[in-house]
Parts: C-alpha cells; sequence; structure tokens
C-alpha cells in the first residue's frame, strides 16, 4: 500500500510539475517571440525612417550602414519595383514567403507582420517623403545569437528545476505514504490481534484529528466493549460449566446424526469412542425432533436404566437430553419394598402367635395352670423376638441415618478378645485366637466389636461339635488390616454367597434357626461406614471364612516442638 501510495503521489506531482513546465515554457517561448517580432518591428521602422530621409538612389547606402548578420532588408518603390539588390545578408528575396502580397500590404497602408519557424519574423512597413508613402521595406529578422543562448539557458534552469522538484515530490511523496500506511499498518495489525482474541493490549491512538486517528478511537472503542463482553462470556462459561460439571444428570444436545455436540461428566457413560449417542437412546431422540419432545423413565443401556428427557432445538438442528441413572434408586426401591414386606412377615408370626396366645387364655385356659403357664412362655418368647427384630431394625436403619462418619486409630489385638469374651463358645466346638501383636486399623471401636460379635455368633450357630472357629487379625501385603472368623461349619451354597449380605435373606440351612437375616446386612453396612470392606469365602460342607478388611492406621502427626 506504501508504494501504491508513494507511486500515486509522484504521478500526481509528475503531471502537476510537467503541466506547469509546459505552462510555463510556452508563456516564456510566446513572450520571447513577442518581443523578437517587437524588436524586428522597432528596426525594421528604423530602417524606413533612415530611408525616408534619403533619395530613393541612396536606399542601398542606408542598408549598409545598418547592415547586420541575421538581418536581411529589401527596399521597394511605391510601384513595388525593388530598387535595392536581390540578395541581402545572403539571403535572396525569394525565400521570403508571400513577399509580393508583404509589399502590396504595406503599399496599401498597413504594416505586415509574419512569423516564421525558428524564430524568423518577416516585416514590412511604410516608406514616407514629404508625409506620403512612398515604398516599402521589407526586411527578415533571425533571433540574434544571444537572446537564443538565453533562452535556451534559461529552458535548461527549466529543465533542471524540474528535475529537482520531481525528485524533492517522489520524496515528500514517499515520505507522506509512509507516514499514512505506518499508521494504518499498526491499526491493521492491532485489528488483526483483536481478531485473534488478544484483547487485553490498548491500541495505541495516534495524535491528531484526522480519520485514521477517528478509526484508531473507534477501534480502541470496540476493543474495550468486545473485552467487556468476551469477560462476561467468560465469566458465564466458567459459571454454566462448573453447574454442568456437577449435575449428577447427563446432559446432551445431540445432532439429527446422531453425534453428541456437548455432554457434561455425568453423561459421558452414554457418549461412544466415535462421538456418537448410545444407540438406545437414538429412537426417542429422533421422535423428541419429530414432535418437540420425549419422555421414558427406565431406558436399559447395558447394566444401567436411565430415564431419559428429551427437547428438540430448532434453531441448532438438535436435541437436548438429560439423562439421569436410576439404577441405584430402583435397587433402593425395591430393597425398601422387600424390606418393608420382609419386616411385615416377621413382625406377623408373633404378633399372630401373641394374639392367639391372648384368646385362648382369655376364653378360659388362664384357669388351668399348666396350659396357662404353656401360653405365657409363649408370649414371652414373641414378645422377645419382636424386641430382638426391633431391635436390628434401629440398628440399621440408624446405620443409614449416620452414613460414612469420621474414624479414629484403634487396636484391632484388643478389640477381637472384646468380642471373644462377649460370644458364649458353644460345648464341643473348640475356639482359636491367632492376633498378630501392635495392629492398629483405621475404623470405629465399638463398631469393629458389634461386626466380630456377630460373625463369632454366626460361625458357633453353624459348627457342629466336633468343629472349630478361629478368628485371626493380620496386616495384609498391601498394607490393609485382615480380619477373618473361620468356621468348619455346614457352609454356603454358592448361589446364596451373593445375597448373604442382603436384608432379611436367610438361606435353606439358616431357616432351620433362630433369625431374622439381618445380622449379615448389619455388619456390612457397620464395615461400609468404616471405610472397609466385607466378604465370604464358604463352601457346602467344609465351612465357611468370613472376611474383613479395614484401612491400615494413619500415623500421628509429630508434634511441633
Amino acid at each position: 500500500m506504501r508504494l501504491y501510495l508513494a507511486f500515486a503521489f509522484a504521478g500526481v506531482a509528475l503531471i502537476t510539475a510537467g503541466l506547469a513546465y509546459l505552462l510555463v515554457n510556452e508563456t516564456g517561448q510566446t513572450a520571447a517571440d513577442e518581443r523578437l517580432d517587437e524588436l524586428a518591428q522597432g528596426r525594421t521602422v528604423s530602417v524606413a525612417i533612415e530611408v525616408g530621409d534619403r533619395r530613393e538612389e541612396r536606399a542601398a547606402e542606408a542598408l549598409r550602414v545598418i547592415a547586420e548578420d541575421g538581418y536581411s532588408v529589401w527596399v521597394f518603390n511605391d510601384r513595388g519595383k525593388l530598387v535595392t539588390d536581390q540578395v541581402s545578408d545572403g539571403l535572396t528575396l525569394d525565400a521570403i514567403p508571400h513577399w509580393r502580397q508583404a509589399v502590396r500590404q504595406v503599399l496599401d497602408g498597413r504594416r505586415y507582420v509574419e512569423s516564421l519557424p525558428d524564430g524568423v519574423t518577416v516585416v514590412g512597413t511604410q516608406i514616407y517623403r514629404n508625409g506620403a508613402i512612398d515604398g516599402a521595406v521589407l526586411a527578415r529578422a533571425e533571433r540574434p545569437p544571444e537572446l537564443q543562448e538565453a533562452i535556451e539557458a534559461v529552458r535548461g534552469d527549466r529543465l533542471f528545476a524540474l528535475g529537482i522538484a520531481l525528485a524533492v515530490s517522489v520524496l515528500i511523496s514517499f515520505l507522506i505514504a509512509s507516514a499514512i500506511t505506518s499508521r494504518v499498518k499498526r491499526l491493521a495489525e492491532t485489528a488483526g490481534r483483536i481478531a485473534e482474541g488478544h484483547l487485553d493490549e490498548p491500541i495505541e491512538v495516534t495524535g491528531g484529528r484526522d480519520e485514521i486517528t477517528d478509526l484508531g478511537i473507534a477501534l480502541e472503542t470496540m476493543r474495550a466493549a468486545l473485552r467487556q463482553t468476551f469477560d462476561a462470556l467468560r465469566s458465564e462459561r466458567d459459571r454454566l460449566s462448573a453447574i454442568f460439571d456437577a449435575l449428577t444428570d447427563g446432559v446432551m444436545v445431540v445432532g439429527a446424526d446422531g453425534t453428541v455436540r456437548f455432554s457434561n461428566p455425568a453423561a459421558q457413560p452414554l457418549v461412544y469412542a466415535d462421538g456418537k449417542a448410545a444407540a438406545t437412546l437414538l429412537p426417542w431422540l429422533r421422535r423428541a425432533q419429530r414432535t418437540g419432545a420425549a419422555e421414558h423413565d427406565s431406558l436399559r443401556i447395558g447394566e444401567r436404566v436411565w430415564s431419559l428427557q428429551a427437547r428438540e432445538i430448532p434453531a441448532e438442528n438438535a436435541v437436548l437430553a438429560v439423562v439421569r441413572d436410576r439404577t441405584d434408586e430402583l435397587r433402593r426401591e425395591i430393597a425398601e419394598r422387600e424390606f418393608v414386606s420382609n419386616a411385615a412377615h416377621e413382625l406377623r408370626n408373633p404378633i399372630a402367635a401373641i394374639s392367639g396366645a391372648v384368646e385362648v387364655l382369655l376364653a378360659g385356659a388362664k384357669d388351668d395352670p399348666e396350659a396357662r403357664e404353656h401360653f405365657l412362655r409363649r408370649l414371652q418368647e414373641d414378645t422377645e423376638r419382636i424386641a430382638r427384630l426391633t431391635e436390628s431394625l434401629l440398628i440399621l436403619a440408624r446405620m443409614e441415618a449416620v452414613g460414612e462418619g469420621g474414624t479414629e486409630a484403634l487396636d484391632v489385638g484388643l478389640t477381637a478378645e472384646e468380642a471373644a469374651r462377649a460370644v458364649e463358645v458353644p460345648e464341643g466346638v473348640n475356639f482359636e485366637l491367632d492376633l498378630e501383636p501392635d495392629l492398629a486399623a483405621q475404623g470405629d471401636r465399638v463398631l469393629l466389636r458389634q461386626v466380630l460379635i456377630g460373625l463369632l455368633t454366626n460361625a458357633f450357630k453353624h459348627t457342629q461339635p466336633p468343629g472349630s472357629v478361629t478368628l485371626r487379625a493380620r496386616r495384609h501385603e498391601d498394607g490393609d488390616v485382615l480380619i477373618e472368623v473361620t468356621d468348619t461349619g455346614t457352609g454356603i451354597p454358592a448361589d446364596e454367597i451373593d445375597r448373604i449380605f442382603e436384608r432379611f435373606y436367610r438361606g435353606a440351612t439358616a431357616r432351620e434357626l433362630e433369625g431374622f437375616g439381618l445380622g449379615l446386612s448389619i455388619a456390612k453396612r457397620m464395615v461400609d461406614v468404616m471405610g472397609g470392606e466385607i466378604g465370604v469365602d464358604s463352601q457346602v460342607g467344609r465351612g465357611s471364612d468370613f472376611w474383613v478388611r479395614l484401612p491400615a492406621a494413619k500415623p500421628a502427626a509429630t508434634p511441633v516442638a
């Protein structure tokens, strides 16, 4: 652009200088020619006066007196006859164009002036004697050498001045173009940075009150406005991003071809590696695009169950889908229904027995000492059964309400010994303690004691004499603390192992024994609260090995002296 402007300015300067040169040269040449005509006329008039003062036969003598190089003169009488030589200053009369016409015009009383090329002027004027026209003088005057040299010198000076003017104009044009383009270039670079998103650097607005300054001020105003707008958009984007990331519901924007354009972390399980939405969702997304909306409460995708709400986004030719994983919710609902059903079932039997015993006693059995003692014992047993069931339910509910709470370092050996002392060992069953010394775990002493009591109680209950039960505690190879209750009892069938920690579940062998099926579910919840794991390895006829794994105790902070 700089070269374009420089060439443009230089071209304007060249045209202007050329026109000025031509105008000045033409004017100077015209003025020189006019001055030459005036000189030629003056000399010719002087010649005519000189000749008029002499007799006709002495005209040639007058011409010899005023002879001069470059000036030829011929004298005619009043009849137009040449009275001087045919040749004057080496030039013949016939070399003068239209000389006869010129002589006639002069004798008619009119002066004749004609400019010829190369600075030659032909002048004809009257000769007066005694106040009347008595002849004519015809002269041919060339430009004097001194004058021609002066004109050539002036012309050369004009050409030199023209060259200097052109050089100066080109230089000034380049400087002006550079000044303009440098400012425009800075503004263009700034606009490029704005287009790239660099909005923190202010625009350098050059001084002045021209249009480029106005453009710079406008760009700076636009930059400040864009920065403010982008800051607001960035803040809003970060806020929305934080909200979407924190949502437990999945949010997706899916195009018409099934490509996921946007998804938050909760929706990632439903986005395939190729960027497409899960195939199970696609029919419902297409329905939403056709009808404007679609919903479904339980779409099974793999091992999970999802709910879907979809809305069309016409402006983007896409669908907004909100999905929620309902698997755990449905499991809780099923567990709660089973819990209520089982609890009602377990309560219904002792309550029915109590009600029947009361009716029998009221009907007259109270008057029979033997019958009265029988039914009172049954009432006591059923009442204790309801009390144990109620206590188990309360413990389970309390564990659900507490959740995973704070834990502390506990002495595993001491806690295991307390649990062992709290359980009565049946006759004929051998009980052993195998405790690694100085073993500490992260947990809750009361909860761990209750868990071990429950596991030992179950082990003794399912181990027939002669048999053995072992309570073992040691440090596992991965650093955790492993506590095991091993027995040589009846064992657990493989198809029941996955369900024994469910509430109110009682295996085929356990149904013959007293219990509600809540002990292991309560123990599992307690271990979960302490941040540990519980499991079982068992074979029918060879016994069971229940294990509890707890994190090792965290080292105490060293006090700063």
